[in-house]
């Protein structure tokens, strides 16, 4: 074990003694151009050099090594952070290089990966370190309008500056067990508070918790990003897609409460089970990056045959333990959730596809403070957002705007023992005639089936059920479906166009 790890296995909070497997700097091929030179001293900070000179005995001459490495099946571009030169602080060469690597991956159209293990901005360099902030989150941005994914590891510690620009900036982000991950470090938390952070705060664990990272890993993080990689590669987005024969549209129709009630069954599968069993490959995002990872709302990048993209949904049989929420509705941050998955779909030019099976949104008042019907108009515009070609599958029940609002692609497929409602035909009961007991009555009245969502032009396609074939058989079709109905949309010129048509002006 290095002497970088030893400390940081020693500092590590959760008490593990040993650290995950990491790109090392050796692994790294140079960059074709150097980055622009800068001040050694800016701020003539007393001793200041000869803390450079001592630090430039760990065999590096800065807290930053860039260059590319091959993972994913692709290049990618590396800015990896240096624990053991000045504790990883970022100061004026160590922003230089980062930035310079980002544009190299802009220039040719790469990813980009952070690997960060840092105390914060130097001390030393005062503010003329603190401006890096700014320029990191600048080249993010960058990045982010080239359509290119960015990535982060976050080591042990992940702190201050680096960690507040271009390490929280990250697309996708994996942070390895037991690192301290937080803006604020051990120390000054404690010297501000008059209080250490508990284990509840400061760690990889409590980041996964609160939907701040993708992942925490315990052994191999290489692993885990070069699987990430290899789904977000651009280089690989757009590979061929099965050719699977779409299976005929059933022709028997359910009555209205027979619909709902099979689309009700706890046997059915849910949506992760079938993101799991109908797509050839998956990781799912973690967390609204705001404080909370709603398990309901899944957002997930997939791999159908050679093509990549990304998945989103809602899980009914996810919370049923939770007696302060409501199984299987979406929180605001459930939906937050989601747009993040929209948006990573619009900015990487990926195709949208959605599995709706939910009774509607959480509507419990922490929920509603939280921004519930802001988090719901927002998933719209972000779902109308996405360029790439969108297909919505009703694989469940669909429940009032909460379910609609992954709903609004270019089309929509039912299964044929799945319902689409306005709302719960017991909410439609209790509205009407103040007796949710009469729901079977009402049911009929609200039009929900697949068959009936086809007449109203409101669905564009019926697909076999769970319950009226087998799990097995609608799984194929799933797989099927999104294959052909992907390639049709593929081959439409004038698709957006037609999604005005249907939406409205809502894309341009």
């Amino acid at each position: 074990m290095t002497a970088r790890s030893s400390r940081a296995a020693t500092l590590a909070p959760s008490g593990h003694t040993t650290t995950p497997r990491a790109l090392a700097a050796d692994q790294l091929h140079a960059l074709p151009t150097a980055a622009a030179p800068t001040a050694v001293d800016p701020l003539d900070f007393p001793g200041y050099r000869d803390r450079l000179a001592a630090a430039a005995d760990t065999h590096t001459d800065e807290s930053v090594t860039t260059g590319t490495v091959q993972l994913g099946g692709g290049q990618v571009v590396v800015a990896l952070g240096r624990f053991d030169f000045l504790g990883g602080s970022m100061g004026a060469a160590h922003g230089e290089r980062v930035v310079h690597a980002m544009a190299h991956a802009r220039e040719h159209q790469l990813p980009f990966l952070a690997v960060i293990s840092s105390g914060g901005a130097r001390m030393q360099e005062g503010m003329v370190a603190l401006h890096q902030m700014s320029r990191a989150a600048a080249g993010v941005r960058a990045l982010r309008h080239a359509g290119l994914p960015v990535l982060a590891h976050f080591r042990h510690p992940t702190t201050g500056g680096v960690y507040a620009s271009y390490g929280a900036l990250a697309d996708v982000i994996v942070a390895d067990a037991g690192a301290t991950v937080g803006f604020a470090g051990p120390r000054v938390v404690a010297a501000a508070t008059g209080r250490p952070p508990g284990d509840d705060s400061h760690t990889a664990q409590a980041a996964l918790a609160g939907g701040l990272v993708d992942e925490v890993v315990a052994d191999d993080a290489v692993a885990v990003l070069d699987a990430w990689i290899g789904l977000v590669h651009p280089r690989h987005r757009d590979g061929p897609l099965p050719d699977l024969a779409l299976p005929p549209e059933p022709v028997e129709e359910l009555a209205a409460w027979e619909a709902t009630t099979r689309a009700r069954d706890t046997a059915r599968p849910t949506a992760r089970q079938l993101l799991a069993q109908a797509f050839d490959e998956h990781r799912e995002l973690r967390g609204d990056r705001a404080g909370e990872d709603d398990p309901v709302a899944i957002a997930a990048v997939a791999r159908l045959g050679g093509r990549r993209m990304m998945v989103l949904g809602t899980d009914r049989a996810a919370r049923a333990d939770d007696p302060d929420r409501h199984p299987g509705q979406a929180t605001a941050a459930g939906y937050r959730k989601l747009v993040r998955g929209a948006q990573l779909a619009a900015r990487w030019e990926l195709p949208l596809v959605t599995l709706i099976d939910t009774v509607g949104a959480d509507p419990s008042p922490a929920s509603e403070r939280s921004g519930l019907a802001g988090a719901i108009a927002e998933t719209f515009v972000a779902t109308l957002g996405v360029d790439a070609p969108t297909i919505g599958l009703v694989v469940g029940e669909g429940g009032s705007g909460g379910a609609l609002a992954l709903g609004c692609t270019d089309r929509l497929l039912i299964q044929d023992d799945a319902v689409f409602e306005v709302i719960a035909p017991e909410g439609a009961a209790a509205i009407l005639h103040h007796d949710e007991g009469r729901a079977a009555d009402v049911a009929p009245l609200l039009r929900p089936t697949a068959h009936e969502l086809r007449s109203l032009a409101l669905a564009d396609r019926v697909l076999p059920g769970p319950t009226t074939t087998s799990p097995e058989t609608a799984v194929t079709a799933i797989r099927a479906a999104v294959a052909s109905t992907l390639a049709a949309l593929d081959a439409t010129p004038h698709r957006l166009a037609e999604r005005r048509d249907r939406y409205g002006p809502a894309t341009s």
